[in-house]
């Protein structure tokens, strides 16, 4: 805009001046900068033939009552940095939860003050919170591929979420953390010495995320609580320690924290949040999304008394002045009692944490809005069209 050098100060402020003033006035409020090789918020205009690309997806793009979503996704992709360069086709076609998850894991970084160094390519995030440095992979748990080992049907009782979580469920998460294990990240110049984080969620049925949590906390500790009756009426935990896992022809040890090599792996980040309903919510509270779509929101709570049985229910207006969300709620970091590198809980203040001690058992503390499961109710007021969305 002013080329030419200036001797004083008052000189180059007044160039500024007469440089701003042909854009003052001429009707403009973005202008390109000239380097820009494509639109950063391309990730939702289609690449691949309508036959590729995902359902979830195209719900994304073409549902009137993800407008919010649709619009939020947009402003996160303007910093969004791609580096292996194909993000963009993966996340509109059969890498769609898999990406979304990275993009949540991106804002959740960004909004909870870490640096975020995009400087390699693997893991997926190398981060610092004032100087403590930290390595975070991003995994997911999928569908089977396996005609001998179907996914089972989608549980309806609580009885088979509970039978699902024995032994079930610990597989499909150890196969997904145990080919991760094999990448051994903790060998690259980059990561050495630092702790490294493998940062999970599942996708493997509709709606699993809001019922397997239980079923990779056994698995990661070999440790499983059950409810039993105690002969006089009363519900009572007992605990008891897990040696292996075993599913329709398929065996694995329990307890992920003492396998080979496990001790390079300082935690395992979980959430079941990255959804295309959460994503929904947070852009209209964001105030992206229109006024003719009311969510009601209703689940349950992590309950911190020690002596509780049972989970806290709530029920939500998504548009109430009192209703609160963060992209943290959800999360949860279940920490390795024998990591190498152990993750500084103090950089991820605002999740919930667990620990777990032989002889101490669980500990550790969890945030108030650490959501175990819900449902959310979105209705278009224009066409008075409701639609259940069975995930968080």
């Amino acid at each position: 805009m002013c080329s030419t050098f200036r001797k004083t100060q008052e000189e180059a402020e007044e160039a500024l001046r007469e440089g701003f003033q042909k854009y003052k006035d001429d009707g403009h409020e973005l202008y390109v900068q000239g380097d820009e090789i494509s639109a950063p918020n391309q990730i939702l205009i289609p690449c691949a033939p309508e036959s590729e690309l995902h359902p979830y997806f195209r719900i994304l793009v073409n549902e009137p009552r993800f407008e919010a979503a649709r619009n939020l996704i947009k402003e996160i992709a303007y910093t969004f940095l791609d580096v292996d360069g194909h993000y963009i086709k993966e996340f509109q076609t059969n890498g769609f939860d898999a990406r979304l998850w990275e993009l949540y894991l991106y804002v959740y970084l960004h909004n909870a003050g870490f640096e975020i160094m995009r400087d390699c390519p693997a893991p997926d995030y190398h981060v610092s919170f004032f100087g403590e440095e930290c390595f975070i992979e991003a995994v997911t748990v999928n569908p089977s591929q396996n005609p001998d080992r179907p996914d089972p049907p989608e549980p309806a009782t609580r009885k088979e979420v509970l039978e699902l979580s024995n032994d079930y469920l610990p597989i499909k998460f150890g196969s997904t953390l145990y080919s991760k294990l094999q990448k051994r990240y903790w060998e690259k110049e980059h990561v050495r010495g630092k702790p490294l984080v493998f940062a999970i969620h599942d996708f493997h049925m509709p709606g699993s995320m809001t019922w397997s949590r239980t079923g990779l906390s056994e698995y990661l500790y070999a440790v499983r609580t059950r409810l039993s009756n105690d002969g006089k009426g009363n519900a009572v935990a007992a605990t008891q320690t897990i040696e292996e896992h075993s599913w329709h022809g398929k065996t694995i040890p329990s307890g992920f924290f003492s396998q080979p090599n496990a001790q390079h792996v300082s935690a395992v980040l979980f959430s079941n949040a990255a959804t295309v309903t959460k994503f929904n919510r947070m852009g209209k509270l964001a105030g992206l999304g229109s006024k003719d779509v009311k969510m009601i929101r209703r689940g349950y709570l992590f309950n911190p008394d020690l002596n509780a049985l049972q989970p806290i229910p709530f029920s939500c207006d998504v548009d109430s002045p009192e209703y609160e969300e963060s992209w943290s709620d959800s999360m949860v970091m279940f920490h390795n009692p024998n990591a190498e590198f152990p993750v500084d809980p103090d950089a991820f203040s605002d999740i919930s944490h667990i620990y777990f001690d032989k002889d101490k058992g669980f500990m550790g503390y969890v945030q108030p809005y650490d959501v175990l499961n819900s449902v959310t109710f979105t209705i278009l007021g224009v066409s008075n069209e409701v639609t259940e969305e069975t995930i968080p």
